[in-house]
């Protein structure tokens, strides 16, 4: 027996065993953190790479992030969405993992690709959790205002100036880490951040001129990300939850962050902060999933919900158009990004509730609107309270 043997227990086992072994793994994480501790289970990995990544994506990675991670690893390999349309709705649509022309590119090339892909899913998670532990401890700062009573105004913006209410007093409760729905929303708009990077850095290359026309090009090269996918206003808050944090740590605005092996057509590399967040719930969310027969998860509750997270859908309630709440528009005429700096696109229900900035019982938007609506008002800079605009004119929801 070598010491390489006695020193990786895995080594003793058969190849058909390590086989199984590894294909169990709980995350393409932690099946990077095997292959890498384990040089038995790393030549597993490289002598069969496409079936065992794709084996571990089908059982542990919910539908949209799988397809956005799929995108990827086919992008390793050059093969891209035919058009600008079909990249655009990738989250969307159902597509083979490993094509043919993968399966024939030659074990090294595959066992490359997919060890690319593995320490990509390793960076996506790193800068997934960075964001959401500075969206915590920002969102914990805040001291929103309480309503005591409602005064006369013109306007919505007058009687919250007008009404009597206890100044910055409310004290946020800590929610405890991300929840495994607030960790899948920022994972999968981090990997949507990674595909779009990757695709540009193709268009930008020529690898795109084969299928794709010069005006799909040229659209693409001119696109940024918070305009490029075909998705709801909701998921695209939250795309542009995880841009503002890229940017602000790329630019050294957020300096506790530190990026390195920064590439112009690639996230940048983070290190991983072990305490950052203490537990990592991707796989209770697919479990749970499972067990409830929903598959297709979409960004939103756990389940498939178009409406999305009840932050982002207070939001649109209380900023519409509609006139029909005493008859004219409601409470919150300002752009969401005054809102999606503190998280408010990403949260789920029970830290929006302990944040104060919904009701604990009440699931209506109308019950006690205005008292709720007054504590988002309250969160607005003296800078975005000059900035008030009509969202009928700016077209915005």
């Amino acid at each position: 027996m070598t010491a390489n043997t006695e020193q990786d227990p895995f080594g003793q086992l058969p190849e058909e065993l390590r086989i199984r072994i590894i294909k169990l793994s709980p995350n393409p994480f932690s099946l990077r953190n095997l292959a890498h501790a384990s040089p038995a289970m790393g030549r597993v990995l490289d002598r069969y790479p496409l079936e065992i990544v794709e084996e571990v994506l089908e059982a542990t990675v919910t539908s949209k992030i799988r397809r956005m991670m799929d995108a990827v690893l086919k992008a390793r390999f050059s093969v891209f969405p035919a058009s600008l349309s079909e990249a655009q709705t990738i989250a969307e649509t159902d597509s083979t993992t490993v094509t043919e022309e993968m399966r024939s590119s030659g074990l090294d090339r595959a066992a490359t690709a997919v060890r690319s892909l593995l320490a990509s899913a390793a960076n996506v998670h790193a800068w997934s959790h960075a964001c959401l532990e500075n969206l915590i401890r920002k969102s914990m700062q805040l001291r929103p205002s309480t309503l005591i009573k409602k005064a006369d105004g013109y306007t919505r913006r007058e009687e919250f100036e007008n009404a009597e209410s206890h100044k910055k007093d409310y004290i946020p409760q800590d929610t405890g880490p991300p929840s495994w729905v607030e960790e899948l929303r920022m994972m999968l708009s981090f990997w949507q951040l990674q595909f779009f990077l990757e695709l540009q850095g193709a268009g930008h290359k020529g690898s795109l001129d084969a299928n794709w026309s010069r005006q799909d090009v040229d659209m693409l090269t001119r696109s940024s990300v918070d305009g490029f996918y075909d998705v709801s206003n909701c998921v695209r808050e939250q795309i542009l939850t995880a841009s503002d944090f890229l940017g602000a740590v790329t630019s050294g605005t957020i300096a506790s962050v530190e990026a390195v092996d920064q590439k112009a057509y690639s996230l940048p590399t983070i290190p991983w902060v072990e305490d950052a967040v203490s537990k990592c719930r991707c796989t209770e969310a697919f479990e749970k999933e499972r067990i409830n027969s929903y598959r297709n998860w979409a960004p939103g509750h756990g389940y498939v919900d178009s409406q999305g997270p009840w932050g982002y859908s207070f939001y649109s309630a209380m900023s519409s158009l509609d006139g029909w709440l005493d008859g004219y528009r409601l409470t919150l005429c300002y752009p969401f990004q005054c809102w999606r700096k503190h998280g408010f696109a990403i949260w789920d229900d029970k830290r929006m509730v302990d944040l104060g900035m919904r009701h604990p019982t009440h699931k209506s938007f109308m019950k006690a609107s205005f008292s709720y609506s007054f504590r988002w008002w309250s969160l607005l800079t003296e800078e975005e309270l000059r900035q008030e605009f009509s969202l009928r004119e700016q077209g915005l929801r």
